[in-house]
């Protein structure tokens, strides 16, 4: 196996809550603790509920917010060691693709001065040659070269996120980190959307990490899957072997929620109790304990570790088979 693409390990990141003269500061434990590993060309699925610290994971790879403890490894060099200049030459092979697609770009600024700014900061090509590319990019995800010359407003939900592909693959990446990039589009949008990037790996041999809170959109796009619950992942695993043996109850319940395509199978829904425990008071030993349909008395107290329980499948359950 060739080297890894991304390594991340120990990732901590707390952001302070309350405060000031009268308060007292408290922490919000965004992520706790995660561990993964990127290959080159991979698509690495990231899943779990709103507010499980997905999105913060992303930031913290691409370096936009800096960890509290833990190492982002890309390519083999340690990003937390990278001065100012180091990281803008390192970032040209890791570029995202945001959830709003409106929001992500500049009204001000056209679709062409949009794609091209990324190769402009990085110094790539004169300004004769960033044109020609930016048209070149277009025809790739699907719109036409004179849509260069119009601004964002003038564009769908899917065309505008179309140009959010364009303007992460102008600097020629290794790395696309996908956040929630579907999740704002209608259905037979996101179908669209979803086979251009399986397109765009395969052209351009590209790494993804895919964001996602549904198992529904992650299931056919990626190569492994890791199931994240209050800051920490739970559970990872081939996608195939995840979504035919998943180990970990909160695992079970995530994909008991997903639709069957088929009006005369039914299957049995897993209904949590409660709601997702608060990251400022996480729950002590497993934090989904207080959920869990089979949780017992060493769940309450004794936080269980990633282990392996199949080849090249690790959950975090005191109850998944050894």
């Amino acid at each position: 196996m060739s080297a890894p693409l991304l390594q991340v390990r120990g990732l901590h990141k707390a952001f302070p809550v309350g405060g000031g003269w009268l308060g007292r500061r408290r922490w919000l434990h965004a992520v706790a603790g995660v561990d993964l590993e990127l290959q080159p060309g991979e698509t690495l699925g990231v899943v779990g509920e709103s507010g499980c610290g997905k999105s913060t994971l992303a930031r913290l790879i691409l370096r936009l917010i800096e960890p509290d403890q833990g190492e982002v490894r890309f390519e083999g060099t340690d990003m937390g060691g990278l001065g100012r200049r180091e990281l803008r030459a390192l970032r040209r092979r890791m570029q995202i693709i945001f959830q709003d697609p409106y929001a992500s770009l500049n009204p001000r600024m056209s679709v062409g001065e949009a794609i091209a700014e990324g190769m402009r900061v990085h110094g790539m090509a004169d300004a004769a040659g960033r044109q020609e590319r930016v048209r070149e990019l277009l025809g790739v995800v699907g719109l036409q070269a004179d849509h260069a010359e119009r601004y964002p407003h003038e564009f769908s939900g899917g065309q505008r996120q179309r140009i959010g592909i364009a303007r992460a693959l102008a600097v020629e990446p290794r790395l696309v980190i996908g956040d929630e990039p579907v999740s704002s589009l209608d259905v037979s949008i996101q179908a669209q959307i979803l086979n251009l990037l399986v397109d765009l790996q395969e052209r351009f041999g590209l790494a993804y990490v895919f964001i996602s809170h549904d198992l529904r959109v992650v299931q056919h796009l990626t190569d492994r899957i890791a199931v994240m619950y209050l800051g920490r992942v739970v559970e990872s695993a081939r996608s195939e072997d995840l979504y035919a043996t998943p180990q970990h109850p909160y695992t079970e319940a995530l994909l008991s929620a997903v639709p069957v395509p088929d009006p005369t199978r039914r299957r049995e829904r897993i209904a949590l109790r409660g709601d997702v425990p608060s990251p400022i008071d996480p729950p002590s030993g497993c934090p989904f304990h207080p959920r869990c349909p089979r949780a017992v008395e060493r769940c309450t107290t004794e936080r269980p570790e990633l282990r392996e329980v199949a080849p090249g499948h690790v959950t975090a359950c005191h109850l998944a088979p050894l």
